[in-house]
């Protein structure tokens, strides 16, 4: 019998695609390569780990229009457009999740995203969260993955023992993070690999 009990999961590109090309996409009348470039340049990954890390989205956006003024329009519109961003959930994770649950195993999020838009997604998402004991948002908590203190934090929140528990992210340096503090990690690649990699971890032939 596995020792495992607690599932916990990443939730970009784990539970929803997460898609800033959609939104700018849309922006610029369908020009990809305006777009990408304006994710490669203005409102770039390492910009939005500000807010992951708890800083008001208010400052990120005036700063970022102080040094961008020209594309001040499209700045604002990652807050207020920020629903456009959404993919939809990744297909079949709605339904593992459904199938752990009904096994008896207590699951867990643990995500590095803004307290500000977080709610947002959780509420077009609420048949997903809904089936969370948990969860962890870095921008409440100010400690982003894959700093072993946010892990801790909810290991210790929820009096979980990481022997006991597995860590879904499709980052590997967040993955490798879980795995230092002996939570047993997964790197999600697809809902088919995730089924494989959980049957293996908990000793059950199939889902």
């Amino acid at each position: 019998m596995s020792r495992y009990k607690n599932i916990v999961f990443d939730v970009g590109s784990v539970l929803v695609n997460w898609m800033r090309m959609n939104l700018y996409t849309t922006l610029f009348h369908g020009d990809r390569e305006k777009a990408k470039w304006i994710i490669d340049h203005v409102v770039t990954n390492e910009w939005n780990d500000q807010t992951d890390l708890g800083k008001p989205i208010d400052e990120c956006l005036f700063d970022l229009k102080q040094a961008y003024p020209k594309y001040a329009p499209y700045i604002v519109a990652y807050w207020y457009c920020y629903k456009d961003m959404d993919g939809g959930e990744i297909p079949g994770i709605y339904e593992i999740m459904c199938e752990l649950k009904q096994r008896g195993y207590r699951l867990y999020c643990l995500t590095n995203w803004s307290h500000e838009t977080f709610p947002i997604v959780k509420e077009v998402h609420a048949r997903l969260f809904g089936m969370f004991e948990g969860i962890v948002v870095s921008g409440e908590e100010k400690l982003v993955k894959p700093n072993p203190e946010i892990y801790q934090l909810l290991l210790n929140r929820y009096s979980l023992q990481a022997s006991e528990s597995i860590f879904i992210d499709d980052r590997q340096v967040n993955v490798d993070g879980a795995n230092h503090l002996g939570i047993h990690g997964i790197l999600f690649t697809g809902a088919q690999d995730l089924k494989q990699r959980l049957c293996a971890c908990l000793q059950i032939r199939h889902f």
